[in-house]
C-alpha cells in the first residue's frame, strides 16, 4: 500500500534553562542554547520534529563531544549554535546522522549522508533518496524527463567494475507526486565540489565511493529544497533554513571563520569513526 506523506514537524514550547542545563550539565552552554532557541522562536523558526527527544539528544551530543575532547578551546556560543542546529534538524548522533568539528575557537555541526536523507524525508517532500556510483565499464543511459531535467534511464554494472576508475555518480529521490528527481555528476564535477570544502576533500579521497554518494545526495536535496513550493508551511521552511545554513558552513566561502591552525577531524561516513586529522588551511 502506498505510504502517506508524513507529518514532518511540530512547534514546541522552548525548553527552560533548567531543563537544558540538566541535559548537558553546563550552565554556560545552556545559556547559549537558550539564547539560540529564543532567537529562533522570535524569527518563527523554532520547531522540532514530531516525537524528537530534544533533551535526550542534547545530552547524547554533549556527552560525546566531552568524551572526544572536542569542547576544549571553543566558545560556548558556537557550541550552543551547533547543538541548536542539530536538534532543529532532528538529527540523531547515535544513528551517525551528524558529527562536530572544531575550526579554531568555533564548533560546527556537520551532517553525514544519513543525516541528509533523514532531513529530506522529515520535510515530507520526498519518500526516499538513494545513490549509486558509475564505474568505467558500466553501461548507462542518460536522458531528460518532461520537465527538462536529466534522468538515468538505465544502469548496468559488473562486480569487477568496482575496481575500475569512478566515472561519476547519481542520486535519485522518489517524490510523493510519483515523480523521480535525479542529480547526476561527473567525476570531475565531484572532485571540484570536494576541493571547495573546508577539509579540502581529505576524507573524500580516502572513501571516494561513499563520499561520491554523499555529494550527489546533498546536491539533490539542496535542489529539491530550493525549488520547493511556497506553501510548504513554516515548519518545513524552518527545517530547510537550518539545513541550508549548516550546508553553507562546510565550504570555504561560508561566512564562518576558517580554522586558526587547530587540526580538523576527518570522519568516515560509514563507521562514524575518526580516520584522520588534517591541518587547517
Amino acid at each position: 500500500m502506498e505510504s502517506s506523506k508524513p507529518t514532518t514537524t511540530t512547534a514546541v514550547v522552548p525548553h527552560t534553562k533548567q531543563e537544558i542545563a540538566q541535559a548537558i550539565g553546563n550552565s554556560g552552554i545552556a545559556d547559549s542554547i537558550l539564547a539560540s532557541f529564543n532567537k529562533l522562536a522570535t524569527q518563527g523558526q523554532l520547531v522540532f520534529p514530531k516525537g524528537y527527544a530534544v533533551g535526550n539528544q542534547l545530552k547524547l551530543m554533549y556527552t560525546n563531544l566531552s568524551q572526544a575532547g572536542n569542547l576544549a578551546g571553543v566558545t560556548d556560543i558556537s557550541i550552543g549554535e551547533a547543538l541548536t542546529e542539530a536538534v532543529i534538524q532532528g538529527l540523531e548522533m547515535d544513528k551517525k546522522q551528524c558529527y562536530f568539528i572544531k575550526y579554531g575557537n568555533k564548533l560546527q555541526m556537520f551532517r553525514s549522508y544519513y543525516g541528509d536523507v533523514a532531513v529530506a524525508k522529515r520535510t515530507g517532500l520526498v519518500k526516499d533518496i538513494r545513490a549509486r556510483v558509475i564505474y568505467k565499464g558500466d553501461e548507462y543511459e542518460i536522458d531528460s524527463d518532461e520537465y527538462g531535467e536529466e534522468i538515468i534511464v538505465s544502469h548496468r554494472t559488473k562486480l569487477e567494475n568496482r575496481d575500475s576508475e569512478i566515472v561519476g555518480a547519481y542520486a535519485w529521490a522518489e517524490c510523493y507526486d510519483g515523480r523521480k528527481r535525479f542529480c547526476i555528476m561527473t567525476w570531475k564535477e565531484i572532485q571540484t565540489n570536494w576541493s571547495k570544502s573546508k577539509s579540502g576533500g581529505a576524507v573524500s579521497k580516502e572513501f571516494p565511493q561513499e563520499m561520491s554518494k554523499r555529494t550527489v545526495i546533498r546536491r539533490l536535496v539542496k535542489m529539491i529544497f530550493n525549488t520547493a513550493p511556497t506553501d510548504i508551511g513554516e515548519e518545513t521552511q524552518a527545517l530547510i533554513g537550518s539545513y541550508n545554513r549548516t550546508t553553507e558552513d562546510e565550504y570555504e566561502n561560508a561566512k564562518t571563520p576558517k580554522s586558526d591552525g587547530v587540526q580538523n577531524v576527518v570522519i568516515d561516513e560509514e563507521s562514524g569513526e575518526v580516520v584522520a586529522k588534517v591541518p587547517a588551511k
